[in-house]
């Protein structure tokens, strides 16, 4: 077995206190063979011990060891851990409905060296948005729908444009007020509102220079 020396301890102990040891009473055996490692896999540590010997040829109690660190060479299994849950989904439908899920990893940590799998499962769904859907009016007439219009997934009816995003259901499958589209569309709103803020704060200021110019240089 290969020894890397990494901690090597010195133990002296002695079970007769006030004792006091000299060559006059004897001297140290020989070393002990070394002990086998104290751990299968992974590191842990051997040793091995000599004793006082009196004159007289008796062995005391008096003990030197010597501990050392050893490597198996073995990796220890690891068993694995879940991550923390994800955050719920969007639901798949705002009505009628629809279904939310989140998932976790086994990789905290990952399994390895023949170590356990996770307990349980990496996927959990719940229902939601289970609230009854806008009717559907009879006979929607499509022509009606323009470019001032929001037409529904379904392709069977279409909303003012004003209605999209309006946190009020007005299409008949809801999908007027879908989570993703709808962060989209008021990001794509709040870009036009910002830059319509600016023109007019620059028309204001090029007005108000044309005045200045005008009154200080009159024609």
């Amino acid at each position: 077995m290969q020894i890397d020396l990494v901690l090597f301890l010195l133990v002296f102990s002695i079970n007769v206190i006030s004792a006091t040891i000299s060559e006059d009473y004897g001297e140290w055996g020989n070393w002990g063979d070394w002990s086998k490692c104290s751990v299968s896999c992974g590191y842990g540590s051997i040793h091995r011990n000599k004793n006082w010997i009196y004159k007289n040829g008796q062995v005391s109690n008096y003990t030197y060891s010597m501990i050392v660190e050893c490597w198996t060479k073995i990796a220890c299994p690891v068993d694995g851990g879940w991550t923390m849950w994800t955050a719920w989904s969007d639901c798949t439908r705002m009505c009628g409905g629809g279904t939310s899920t989140r998932t976790r990893l086994c990789l905290a940590p990952e399994p390895s060296s023949n170590g356990r799998d996770c307990d349980g499962y990496p996927r959990e769904e719940q229902q939601c948005n289970v609230i009854f859907c806008p009717v559907l009016p009879d006979n929607f007439d499509m022509s009606v729908c323009n470019d001032t219009t929001f037409i529904c997934k379904s392709q069977r009816q279409c909303i003012s444009e004003v209605f999209h995003c309006d946190n009020k259901l007005q299409c008949h499958d809801g999908s007027d007020e879908l989570p993703d589209e709808c962060r989209k569309f008021n990001s794509l709103n709040s870009s036009g509102s910002q830059l319509n803020i600016v023109m007019n704060i620059l028309i204001i200021v090029i007005a108000t220079l044309s005045v200045i110019v005008i009154t200080n240089h009159p024609v």
